[in-house]
C-alpha cells in the first residue's frame, strides 16, 4: 500500500514557483510499523514550465538528514510532461535509527527544489514532508492505574515439520540411476573392474577384414589370415579345416554358419596352399565375418 500525498495540502511555494513549478506530489510506502534499520522510499513527482529545468546542485546530498534520519540516495528521472513541460521523478531512499520505546511519530522533513531559467532568473519551492509511526523492537513494561501492565511481544510462530521423505526418495532413485549409468559406461569403456572380460577376436576381426578385404588379392589374403587368427584364439590353438567339427561341436553359436564356414576353409587351403586363385568373394568374406562377430556377442 501506497500513500499519495497532494502537493495542495503538504507542499509550501514561495511565489512565483507556482507559475514554473506545478503538479508536485508525493508517494510513500505505509506510515506505520517502520522498525531501527529499516529503509524505505518516498517518490516526488512534479512538473517544471519551459524554459525553466532543475538545478541538481540544489539537490540534498545522501548523508544525515537528522539524528536518527539518514538519506542513502536520490535518483531523478527526467521525461516530457503535459503541455510541453519538463516533468521530473525523484526517488529518495531514507532509513530510520529510531530507537523507539514506544510507538511514537516521526517526521521526514521537506527539501529545496530549484529551478533555473535560459536567462539565469532561480525559483525555489518546498516539497513535501512525510509522517509516519515508528514502533519498539522489544516490550516495554508500563505502570499505569496503580499496577505493571506487560506489553510483551507475540511468540513466533511454531515451524511447520515437513516430511523430507520425498526428497529423499528422489535423490536416492537419482543416485540410483547414476550409478548405474557409471557402470555401463565403464563396461561399455572397459575401465576397472571390467577390463579383464573376455576377448572376442571375431569382432577384432570383422573390423581388420572390413579395412582390407576389396584391396585386390593381397587384400583378400590379409582378410583372410586376420580371420584364421581369430578362429586359433578362439580355439585355443591352431585350427585346422579338419578340427572344425570339434570346433563347431564345442561353440554351438557357431553352428549355423558350418556351410560358410567350410566354404571359408576351403577357399582359404587353395589360396594358400593349392596354388589357386581366389574362390571366396571379398563381399561373402566381409559377410561371415561381420555374422561371426556377431554369434560371438550374442553368445
Amino acid at each position: 500500500m501506497r500513500v499519495l500525498l497532494a502537493a495542495t495540502a503538504l507542499v509550501a511555494l514561495v511565489h512565483p514557483a507556482a507559475a514554473q513549478v506545478s503538479g508536485l506530489q508525493m508517494s510513500g510506502p505505509r506510515p506505520f510499523g517502520l522498525l531501527l534499520g529499516d529503509v524505505f522510499t518516498l517518490t516526488t513527482q512534479f512538473d517544471v514550465a519551459k524554459p525553466f529545468k532543475l538545478d541538481p546542485a540544489a539537490l540534498p546530498k545522501p548523508g544525515p538528514v537528522t539524528y536518527s534520519l539518514d538519506l542513502r540516495s536520490l535518483k531523478v528521472d527526467e521525461r516530457s510532461g503535459p503541455d510541453g513541460a519538463t516533468r521530473y521523478e525523484m526517488a529518495a531512499e531514507y532509513q530510520t535509527f529510531y530507537a523507539a520505546l514506544e510507538a511514537i511519530e516521526q517526521t521526514v522533513p521537506p527539501f529545496t527544489l530549484a529551478v533555473v531559467g535560459a536567462s539565469g532568473e532561480r525559483v525555489e519551492a518546498k516539497s513535501a514532508s512525510w509522517t509516519y509511526l515508528t514502533s519498539p523492537l522489544r516490550p516495554i513494561v508500563a505502570t499505569a492505574g496503580g499496577g505493571a501492565t506487560a506489553f510483551a511481544l507475540q511468540p513466533d510462530a511454531a515451524p511447520i515439520a515437513k516430511s523430507l521423505r520425498p526428497a529423499e526418495i528422489q535423490t536416492g532413485v537419482a543416485l540410483g540411476a547414476t550409478l548405474l549409468a557409471l557402470l555401463l559406461l565403464a563396461w561399455s569403456r572397459a575401465w576397472p573392474p571390467f577390463h579383464r572380460r573376455p576377448s572376442r577376436p571375431f569382432a577384432q576381426a570383422a573390423r581388420a577384414v572390413a579395412k582390407v578385404a576389396r584391396s585386390g588379392e593381397d587384400g583378400w589374403r590379409a582378410a583372410a589370415l586376420a580371420l584364421h587368427r581369430a578362429f586359433d584364439i578362439s580355439a585355443g590353438k591352431r585350427l585346422l579345416g579338419d578340427d572344425l567339427g570339434a570346433f563347431l561341436s564345442a561353440r554351438p553359436a557357431f553352428r549355423s554358419y558350418e556351410a560358410s564356414i567350410k566354404a571359408f576353409f576351403d577357399a582359404s587351403r587353395a589360396a594358400f596352399f593349392g596354388g589357386g586363385r581366389v574362390a571366396l568373394p571379398a563381399e561373402d568374406l566381409k559377410r561371415l565375418a561381420r555374422n561371426l562377430a556377431a554369434a560371438e556377442r550374442a553368445a
